[in-house]
C-alpha cells in the first residue's frame, strides 16, 4: 500500500469519541467496554503502530535506518477485522503484545512519515462515525475537533500494578522495577517526540483512574457525554 497523501476525509465525526493517555492507564479496556456499551466500533490506534513495528522487526531493519522503515510502509497494510489486528492479512493481535514490541514502538511511531501514514488510515476507518478510538494523539491530532474527548491518567504505581496483572504481559517474567522503568521510558519518548507528542488534548476531560473499576470509568465518561449533548 502506497503512503497516503494528506487529504480531507468526510464523515460523521460528531459521534467519534477519543480516549488518550499514557501507557498502563487502562485506555484499551475502558475504550472497549465503552464501545460495547454504546454499540460503537472500537479502534485501538496503538495496535496499528505495534503491528507495523512487528513488521520492521521481522525484516531486521535497524531503528536508525528511517529511510528503509519508510520504504517498508509502501508494502504494508494494517487494518482491523472486528477486534483482530491484521498485518498484511495476518492476525497479529497476540504477536504485537510483547516486550520486544514495547522496546521499539515508541521509536518507530515517532517517525513523522509513519505517523502521517497511519493517522490517515485511522481517519478513514472512523469516517463513518460511531467510533471509540484510543491512543496517544486521538484527540490532539487525529480528531482535534471531536466533540467528545477524554484523557485518562493514573499514578505510576497503579500503572505498574495494572501492567503486571495484564494477561498479555503476565507471562513475560518482568519484575515490577523492569515494568516501572519501561513505563517511564515510554512516557519520556511519547511526550518528547516532535511529531504528535502525548499531551492532554485541548477541551478534553481529564479522568484519574486510580482506585476506579472499569465500569466506574465508563460510567463517568457516559455521564460526561450525556451532559455535553
Amino acid at each position: 500500500m502506497k503512503v497516503m497523501k494528506k487529504r480531507t476525509v468526510k464523515g460523521d465525526f460528531s459521534s467519534v469519541i477519543t480516549i488518550d493517555g499514557p501507557v498502563g492507564v487502562g485506555k484499551s479496556t475502558v475504550a472497549r467496554a465503552l464501545s460495547e456499551r454504546l454499540g460503537y466500533t472500537y479502534l485501538d490506534t496503538g495496535a496499528m503502530y505495534r503491528a507495523f513495528s512487528l513488521k520492521v522487526l521481522r525484516n531486521g531493519i535497524p531503528l536508525e535506518n528511517e529511510k528503509e522503515i519508510i520504504r517498508l510502509l509502501q508494502k504494508t497494510r494494517v487494518w482491523f477485522d472486528g477486534n483482530r489486528v491484521l498485518l498484511d492479512g495476518e492476525d497479529v493481535s497476540g504477536a504485537i503484545r510483547t516486550k520486544e514490541i514495547d522496546s521499539v514502538v515508541s521509536y518507530i511511531s515517532a517517525i513523522p512519515e509513519v505517523r502521517r501514514h497511519i493517522v490517515a488510515i485511522q481517519r478513514e476507518i472512523a469516517s463513518g462515525g460511531k467510533v471509540v478510538m484510543e491512543g496517544r494523539d486521538c484527540g490532539s491530532v487525529v480528531f482535534p475537533k471531536a466533540k467528545y474527548k477524554f484523557y485518562l491518567d493514573a499514578s505510576i504505581e497503579e500503572r505498574v500494578r495494572r501492567r503486571l496483572l495484564d494477561e498479555k504481559y503476565r507471562n513475560q517474567g518482568l519484575s515490577p522495577e523492569e515494568v516501572r522503568k519501561s513505563i517511564e521510558l515510554r512516557d519520556y519518548l511519547d511526550k518528547s517526540r516532535k511529531d504528535s507528542p502525548l499531551r492532554v488534548p485541548k477541551g478534553a476531560i481529564l479522568i484519574n483512574t486510580d482506585g476506579l473499576r472499569v465500569e466506574e470509568v465508563v460510567d463517568k465518561i457516559i455521564s460526561y457525554i450525556s451532559s455535553i449533548r
